[in-house]
């Protein structure tokens, strides 16, 4: 068999980026604070890999972002040629043009990033779920702050017991590991 008759290809992925915003002054967030930090950089590593090997990426915030002017935290800011979009509800899928190009793309895999495990990612992640689409949740990208870090691990628990069931729960390392993406087709 020829070398020709060989492709590799790796599945159809859609990074969806939810509320990937610098935390207000009166959140108590630090972006500085070790955990914090670790997982931003997870989430940078994360986008930095779905731009290279040609990920669809969408970033989705609340509507309220507008208003306030929020900033993307540094390193996650969206490109020119990656849609930014604005959600009414809970849901990305609240937004109109969201929904049309999952709807679209049946076949890709939604990678659902944010930096809490908050019930947009929980509500995007089972109405993705509901229309056929596959769905991971990126687990080690869930933070908050310092004061609240007994929370998370409580969190983390209740979304597993909650979301398993419905979505894949991937590590950013699973999700870059080039190998095991690639399959061989013919």
């Amino acid at each position: 068999m020829s070398s020709s008759s060989f492709r590799i290809s790796s599945p159809a992925r859609h990074l969806v980026c939810l509320d990937l915003l610098r935390p207000d002054a009166s959140s108590g967030d630090d972006a500085h604070e070790p955990r914090v930090e670790r997982r931003v950089q997870n989430c940078r590593r994360l986008l930095a890999f779905g731009r290279t090997v040609g990920w669809t990426i969408t970033h989705v915030f609340d509507h309220t972002a507008r208003t306030r002017r929020a900033r993307a935290i540094e390193g996650l800011e969206p490109l020119q040629i990656e849609p930014v979009l604005y959600r009414t509800g809970v849901s990305a899928f609240s937004n109109r043009i969201f929904r049309e190009s999952v709807e679209e793309a049946l076949d890709a895999e939604l990678i659902i990033v944010g930096l809490s495990l908050s019930p947009t990612c929980l509500a995007t992640a089972l109405a993705a779920r509901d229309r056929g689409v596959a769905v991971a949740l990126v687990e080690d990208v869930v933070c908050g702050s310092a004061d609240a870090a007994a929370g998370i691990d409580a969190i983390q628990t209740l979304s597993h017991s909650i979301a398993a069931p419905f979505v894949k729960i991937a590590r950013t390392d699973d999700l870059i590991d080039v190998r095991r993406g690639l399959r061989v087709v013919s």
